[in-house]
């Protein structure tokens, strides 16, 4: 009869052994959070700057069609009692309603789901619920109502002016590589408890254009609308149609609508003139 094997007696862990462990994929959790959290904003980031270059494209392809005109930012915004009602992103039965951006002049352009994207990361605004989201259905992005979107810069910048007719010409933006297009936008609202973002379709300059055409002083800027939501980086389609990010931000401390914009990432880049939006 063979010799038995002595019996091995097999340890479990002990609860200290076990709260150690814990402890130890907790503090390993806490120190990847950071990092899971920072790559899942850089791939929102990326995401909406595919976004951005589609809308720049589409926006190239109606020019194409329209002899050579980029599509209007808001044809009748100051256009008398019956207007405000078009926009670049969609069309609206009445003032106060949402816009249906079925009806978009871009939307034959922008792919077989034939609408525009909302940015993956502008998640936290308000809905369409009257004039406090009077530009609902943009999809968190904003155009160069101006310059690129309009004639403004032309043909002055008042009440029935004919500059809001149309976009600009494909000819007459020297330098495509250079002058802004599309961005992130949102529009602060409210302070305190009842601060917050609605969509905003235009990505506003930071100056003024009075009925002559030129820019209005530094000392009265416009309503700031550009978006740092990307880790404090907006993203910005071209008139070329490259994207990039930029990260040189600033703003001013207050708004018409009783926010501060500096503080919700709100603001402008570059220069503290009209000079990345202007054609010259």
């Amino acid at each position: 009869m063979p010799p038995r094997r002595p019996t091995v007696r097999r340890r479990g862990f002990s609860l200290v052994e076990l709260l150690v462990v814990v402890a130890l994929l907790g503090m390993l959790a806490c120190l990847l959070a950071p990092s899971v959290v920072r790559a899942r904003e850089l791939g929102m980031s990326a995401v909406c700057r595919a976004q951005l270059a589609g809308l720049a494209a589409a926006n190239a392809l109606y020019a194409a069609d329209n002899e050579r005109f980029y599509v209007p930012a808001a044809r009748d915004i100051f256009w008398g009692y019956a207007g405000n009602l078009h926009r670049w992103h969609g069309v609206r039965p009445s003032v106060g309603q949402p816009f249906d951006g079925r009806l978009s002049p871009l939307v034959k352009y922008l792919g077989s789901d034939k609408r525009i994207r909302r940015c993956p990361a502008f998640t936290e605004f308000r809905g369409p619920d009257g004039a406090i989201a009077y530009e609902a259905g943009s999809g968190g992005y904003g155009y160069s109502d101006l310059y690129v979107g309009s004639r403004f810069w032309k043909d002055g910048f008042y009440h029935n002016s004919p500059g809001q007719l149309s976009g600009a010409r494909t000819d007459e933006v020297a330098h495509p590589g250079a002058t802004v297009m599309f961005t992130d936008a949102a529009m602060p609202q409210g302070a305190g408890e009842h601060a917050g973002y609605v969509e905003e379709s235009f990505c506003y300059c930071p100056l003024n254009l009075p009925s002559a055409g030129a820019p209005d002083s530094p000392a009265s800027p416009r309503q700031p609308s550009i978006h740092f939501r990307h880790l404090r980086r907006a993203n910005v389609a071209w008139v070329d149609g490259h994207v990039t990010e930029r990260d040189d931000f600033w703003s001013v401390t207050g708004n018409a609508y009783g926010a501060d914009p500096e503080a919700m990432n709100v603001g402008w880049f570059g220069p503290e003139d009209n000079s990345l939006f202007d054609l010259d």
